[in-house]
């Protein structure tokens, strides 16, 4: 009989997924961020996680390990170069994310260029006058640079180009045909492009590259109204250094942020002070559709991974396994 670890609990489609399965035993550990206790490791064939970790001694201490089911596309919280060294496979849920995460990029820009947090609190607050303000703007005819275009940046890019708004991408793995057949620009030096832009939408993973990526050199580079947008991961942005610039220079522009550095960010985090900043709690991907079908794909990893199925579209991982010398 193999045994699934699932850490954190899946939308109820998903579970069904792995209760249908014959022969399959499921040990839950309801929090997604609990730390897993290494009895429960030890006696797994599959885990699957949502946001937890795992470190190289946990891996160590799992002989039974087959296969490692994300629960999203991020992997930056696992040891996956441990795991490829050892065969283990690590998947993702692919594109199921997409749309939800899309529409809360669109949803970000919207709240910021209308205004909609002051707006709100004036209705509230009896300042019904400040309509008379014109603070408000519109996304049409605005420029927005997206760096990453993958699944979700082109699906944010469809979008966009909905609202009239033209699209300059950045991303060194995707041809510039590509780019310009999605209806886009293709940009070659980002950096040097930002002052020509009205927004730029973050759509990169965690690496030692990306990290800090957009500091105070950046921020100077962009227009004082610009609009910053983070929803995929946390510390590509150095947050004291967007701080510093919309509270300053970029006082007209603002920022929305799904994403931090530490999460849940500090309750003193100054970034939560402000008025031209948008927060959600790293939640673009969790909307109702989204978690049941993530649920559903990362299930079906599982099984698909204890009986070597796995599609190679949906590993993390595959380069590295074929270069530690194994095979899917």
């Amino acid at each position: 009989m193999a045994r699934v670890l699932v850490s954190g609990r899946i939308h109820p489609s998903g579970m069904a997924v792995l209760t249908a399965e014959p022969g399959l035993e499921i040990d839950l550990v309801p929090d997604p961020g609990a730390i897993l206790p290494m009895d429960r490791l030890t006696r797994a064939d599959a885990l699957l996680i949502r946001y937890g970790t795992l470190s190289d001694e946990q891996v160590a201490a799992m002989p039974r390990l087959r296969v490692v089911s994300r629960h999203g596309v991020g992997c930056d919280n696992l040891p996956v170069q441990s795991l490829a060294a050892r065969g283990v496979p690590v998947t993702i849920v692919g594109p199921v994310n997409a749309v939800s995460v899309a529409e809360q990029v669109l949803t970000m820009l919207l709240a910021l260029i209308k205004r909609l947090g002051a707006y709100d609190a004036a209705v509230r607050g009896g300042h019904w006058a400040i309509r008379d303000s014109l603070a408000v703007g519109e996304l049409s005819g605005r420029r927005l640079l997206l760096l990453g275009f993958g699944r979700i940046g082109r699906e944010v890019a469809r979008r966009a180009r909905a609202f009239d708004m033209a699209v300059g991408v950045h991303d060194p793995f995707v041809t510039a045909e590509t780019i310009t057949a999605a209806g886009c620009e293709p940009v070659a030096d980002w950096r040097a492009a930002l002052a020509e832009y009205d927004a730029l939408s973050l759509h990169l993973p965690a690496t030692p590259e990306t990290l800090g990526m957009i500091g105070t050199a950046e921020l100077a580079a962009m227009k004082p109204t610009a609009m910053l947008i983070n929803a995929a991961r946390g510390g590509l942005v150095d947050e004291a250094a967007l701080h510093a610039a919309l509270t300053g220079r970029m006082a007209a522009g603002g920022s929305a942020l799904d994403c931090f550095a530490t999460e849940p960010p500090r309750p003193d985090n100054p970034l939560l002070q402000l008025a031209n900043v948008v927060l959600s709690p790293h939640s673009a991907a969790l909307s109702a559709e989204a978690a049941e079908r993530m649920g559903i794909v990362a299930a079906k990893n599982v099984l698909a991974g204890l009986r070597g199925t796995l599609d190679p579209a949906l590993v993390f991982n595959r380069e590295a396994l074929v270069r530690s010398g194994h095979v899917l």
